[in-house]
């Protein structure tokens, strides 16, 4: 009896298409979720966007149309007196919220935020109406 051997007609090799589908979809998700990636009573017209949603727990700042700055509804006359609001506040972790009016100037809300970061808070975000 002779045995010869076969020479099979498939490689032995991994299939590499299914690999490429598989990374080019989760590049393909990656890229896309990259794209689309993270209140109180002084009535304010917020400007309109999408994001997240969160509960009002920490520091609330209200800028109003004509510029007037709010630190927890109560009116701050100086920079200085939002200085020294800041200043009490011992936990700088503490999520600082700046709710600026749609036709508020640009001018107090950076200003408002330059203050907030060079007393040591990391955590401000910008409120807005969520987007219909």
């Amino acid at each position: 009896m002779k045995f010869t051997k076969r020479k099979s007609l498939s490689g032995s090799g991994i299939d590499l298409a299914p690999i490429v589908d598989v990374v080019f979809n989760l590049l393909i998700f990656f890229a896309l979720t990259l794209n689309f990636a993270i209140s109180s009573g002084i009535k304010v017209n917020l400007p309109k966007a999408t994001g997240e949603i969160i509960e009002i727990k920490d520091v609330n700042i209200n800028i109003s149309r004509d510029g007037k700055v709010y630190f927890n509804d109560v009116l701050m006359n100086s920079t200085n007196s939002l200085k020294q609001e800041f200043q009490k506040i011992p936990d700088k972790d503490t999520l600082i919220i700046i709710r600026a009016d749609s036709e508020a100037m640009h001018g107090p809300v950076v200003s408002t935020m330059d203050l907030a970061k060079n007393q040591g808070f990391s955590k401000i975000a910008i409120g807005v109406e969520p987007k219909q």
